[in-house]
């Protein structure tokens, strides 16, 4: 029989030892708060809005899976707001995620609502998956996004369509109600006048919250022959306006190009007779995503498919997995060297770090260019970045 001072000591003994897990456990898991709103992407009443949803959380699922390798474990909350046109009530959400002591936020996909952080969240890491503007850079450093920004892809968008259409004018419709879309139209602006100073080129600023009032005809006259851009804010609201377009004018052959992100579509293959069906040519440029040759998007889909026993079906699991897995990859790579026990201060330093030694950490840096049809989209061409464009 045990004595009582035996009995004390295995007990002082399983109490240390519960308390060393705890910590450890504590010392390995990130808080991961997602500030974010699916309403950027389509209206209030269509029907793809939970999936939307429900793809983006599969794809941090799937980053928090791969981190296990790691013995991480991230644990995760949405903070989804709904109105994507007002800052209320994205700003709202801020002291909640404070509240929850998050140590890393997947901030909002657009730039527009990104940029409405900057005065927020001064000492966590905010990412985004698909944020790309120009401006981003005037952020604090804790503020990154794993997209290409919008002038080095509006650098290959021009060197593309010059070298495709060299001969044609250039007609860009902007949304103005879109800091985005109006600012990466002046950066494809100055993109194409680099590539050929002397093409005429047009712009007009418009809103699209009623597609269908627009009066295409007069919308587009004179520019028919043109090569057609769109910068708006959201592939839904493209498709539509493109669709909108074309059945005003089904005898006319437009060609039509956007920058699009490209959330839910898969890629097809290539069917020369189907694209001969149309009357009008849509093509968006993107990252290429979906090749099992990349190493991420390898470990991403073998990790997705353990989870769900089969392939993703939307772009957008892979975004804010790689978005997710950035912050983790940072951590293993580059060990916080002043050895917080905050992990919130150990993702700081380990993503500064990172970016001291790679300013585009992470970012998808092949591009393509794709045409849209009712199954899908195609891929046309890659256009993989120059070793200029990649350190720009």
């Amino acid at each position: 029989m045990l004595k009582t001072y035996q009995k004390r000591f295995i007990f002082c003994c399983l109490l240390l030892l519960f308390f060393k897990t705890v910590f450890a456990e504590n010392q390995n898991t990130v808080r991961l708060a997602l500030l974010d709103t699916v309403y950027n992407e389509m209206p209030v009443q269509f029907s793809l809005l939970s999936e939307y949803e429900q793809a983006y959380l599969a794809g941090v699922k799937t980053a928090a899976e791969f981190a296990k390798r790691y013995d991480i474990n991230i644990v995760y909350q949405p903070f989804f707001y709904e109105n994507a046109n007002g800052s209320l009530e994205l700003l709202a959400e801020v002291p909640r995620i404070n509240a929850w002591k998050a140590d890393l936020v997947l901030g909002p996909s657009s730039s527009d609502q990104m940029l409405m952080l900057k005065n927020s969240l001064p000492n966590t890491m905010v990412l985004s998956s698909y944020a790309s503007d120009t401006t981003l850079k005037t952020l604090p450093k804790n503020f990154y996004s794993v997209f290409l920004p919008d002038d080095q892809i509006m650098d290959l968008l021009a060197g593309y369509i010059h070298a495709k259409y060299p001969q044609k004018n250039i007609y860009i419709i902007a949304q103005i109600d879109d800091k985005q879309s109006v600012d990466v139209s002046q950066e494809f602006i100055t993109s194409y006048r680099g590539v050929s100073p002397k093409t005429k080129i047009d712009e007009t600023k418009i809103l699209l919250d009623n597609i269908n009032a627009i009066d295409s005809k007069k919308l587009l006259a004179g520019h028919e022959s043109d090569i057609i851009l769109i910068f708006n804010s959201s592939f839904y609201g493209y498709n539509a306006l493109v669709q909108h377009l074309t059945d005003s004018m089904p005898n006319t052959h437009l060609i039509f190009f956007s920058d699009q992100d490209n959330w839910g579509e898969s890629v097809v293959p290539d069917n020369t007779q189907d694209l001969n069906r149309f009357n009008y040519e849509s093509y968006r440029i993107g990252p290429i995503m979906e090749d099992a040759q990349l190493p991420y998007y390898k470990e991403f889909l073998q990790t997705y498919n353990s989870l769900y026993h089969s392939p993703p079906s939307d772009a957008v699991s892979y975004m804010t997995y790689i978005a997710t897995i950035s912050a983790i990859e940072a951590l293993i790579a580059y060990p916080d060297q002043n050895n917080s026990d905050s992990m919130r201060e150990k993702i700081l330093y380990s993503y500064a770090t990172a970016l001291a030694h790679n300013p585009n950490w992470f970012r998808l840096n092949d591009f393509a260019i794709y045409r849209l049809i009712p199954q899908g989209e195609i891929l046309i061409t890659k256009l993989p970045l120059s070793q200029k464009e990649v350190t720009k």
